[in-house]
């Protein structure tokens, strides 16, 4: 009897994932029936912005449906992000997933409103953003060895720019320090506007600079970049050397952009939502207009592999934290 009975448990167990599997199927292939959210947790106008609304109606149109981009700024991206963690997961509001929000924030505070491993689903990575080791013309560094050198011979005495306490910047210049073995102040600021305006008047020595911002700056001739920050070099500044080809290849990493919602998204889908971003940004057309925002280069990854690398992130950042400029 037993037996017969966990049998027949088995059974209803299994009769029930099918349901669960064919259900969630039919909804997908139903999906979506009304306008979607994408939530970017900045403010209009930014490169994360610029980005979303770039691919948006390609997106639309892969996913044979209406999108609308919202921005819920605040709190370094903790303000957006905590509200679609909270919403339902019905696949209607997602969220633009980065590092900033989900590995760096927390690294700095401990109390978060949501649990970055837990509370969030991880559709897919679209693409990197890069930064530079940025200079104005006039300064003594000419290459990024001429900074290092004069780094390591008058410890604390370089200052960087770099955007915002909880930032990307504040994380490549702890992560360079270290790997270097040098000890260089920051210097945190509101936005880009601020940062090039202080580097370019002589209050900091350089700037880990986010490119969109000091665009027009490159092009006058008024700032120059030593390196960029980015795995690869950046498609626009094609001769400008990565930190990695330096020999700091743990410095080289850039901020990403992705998609993501909350906890319990239906896996058909992500699926579905996976497989249209992938064929987005791998269109030839789509890649052309990306490309045109500085420093962004199309870096696509699977949810589940997106979700890997920046929890392995945030193991980094907790670690380093500590050491960073201002915060010993």
């Amino acid at each position: 009897m037993p037996k017969k009975i966990g049998r027949r448990t088995g059974f209803i167990l299994l009769v029930a994932l099918i349901c669960f599997l064919w259900v969630g199927s039919l909804q997908a292939q139903d999906y979506p029936k009304g306008p979607v959210q994408i939530v970017i947790p900045y403010g209009p106008g930014g490169l994360t912005d610029i980005f979303w609304r770039t691919v948006s109606d390609p997106l639309a149109k892969n996913m044979n449906g209406t999108i609308a981009v919202i921005n819920k700024p605040g709190g370094g991206g903790i303000i957006g992000t905590s509200s679609v963690a909270n919403s339902k997961p019905d696949g209607y509001t997602l969220v633009n997933i980065s590092p900033e929000a989900v590995s760096i924030a927390p690294a700095f505070t401990p109390s978060m409103p949501y649990d970055s491993e837990k509370d969030l689903t991880y559709i897919a990575k679209a693409c990197v953003v890069g930064f530079g080791i940025a200079v104005r013309n006039e300064s003594p560094f000419k290459t990024l060895e001429e900074l290092v050198a004069f780094a390591k011979a008058n410890p604390k005495k370089l200052k960087s720019a770099g955007m915002g306490i909880v930032g990307t910047p504040h994380m490549i210049l702890g992560v360079f320090n270290r790997d270097a073995k040098v000890d260089i102040g920051y210097v945190p600021f509101d936005g880009g506007g601020e940062v090039t305006a202080n580097l370019l008047g002589g209050h900091t020595d350089f700037a880990v600079a986010s490119l969109p911002p000091i665009k027009s700056q490159l092009q006058s001739g008024k700032i120059r970049l030593l390196a960029v920050c980015s795995p690869k070099r950046l498609p626009n500044f094609p001769d400008i050397p990565t930190l990695a080809e330096k020999g700091y290849k743990k410095s080289s990493f850039a901020t990403a952009l992705g998609l993501g919602g909350p906890k319990g998204l239906a896996p058909a889908i992500v699926k579905k939502w996976e497989e249209a971003i992938e064929k987005t940004v791998k269109d030839p057309k789509v890649i052309a207009n990306i490309e045109k925002i500085e420093g962004v280069v199309v870096d696509f990854k699977h949810g589940e592999d997106y979700k890997k690398e920046l929890m392995a992130d945030l193991v980094m950042f907790k670690e380093l934290v500590p050491t960073l400029p201002g915060q010993k």
